[in-house]
């Protein structure tokens, strides 16, 4: 019975706390540019320098993510974010982003608008969609994430 009460005012304790927790969505401001690292059997890896505002009092980390990246409005693949992020509170910084994608998850024809894109442009338009789980203490959030702008493209 005592285990009891001590977990009670534990839950309740809990509950308080995360009850006075407001959390504020975090958005993509601006992508610098885009770099490919590699592109092989393996799959693909990219590097960008992604502006992120966090309006939140308390630090977040991103833990988890799944995301589809397109490129001139057509799907290239499926992927996920490969290194540490941590965003401070109450800031607006740029973050180097590492995504990698495995060949598996390729869309149908990647192959070929990857070798369009490093014959042609300097800027392509650039569109991540999907799924971004954050943690701040003990609380994981899974948010919805979409950005699309014209970046620079850097290659290798």
């Amino acid at each position: 019975m005592r285990n009891f009460s001590k977990l009670s005012v534990v839950i309740v304790l809990l509950l308080s706390f995360s009850s006075c927790i407001e959390y504020k969505e975090v958005e993509i401001t601006n992508i610098k540019h885009v770099k490919l690292l590699e592109f092989s059997k393996k799959g693909l890896i990219v590097e960008s320098e992604i502006q992120i505002k966090n309006p939140n009092s308390f630090k977040l980390s991103i833990v988890d993510s799944d995301f589809d990246i397109f490129v001139k409005g057509s799907k290239l693949a499926k992927a996920s974010i490969d290194n540490d992020i941590v965003l401070a509170k109450n800031s607006e910084e740029y973050h180097t982003v590492i995504m990698k994608s495995d060949y598996k998850d390729f869309a149908d024809g990647a192959l070929v608008k990857m070798l369009g894109l490093t014959m042609g442009s300097r800027e392509i338009d650039f569109k991540v969609d999907g799924y971004i789980t954050g943690k701040a203490f003990f609380i994981k959030k899974k948010v919805h994430v979409s950005h699309e702008e014209k970046v620079p493209l850097k290659l290798f």
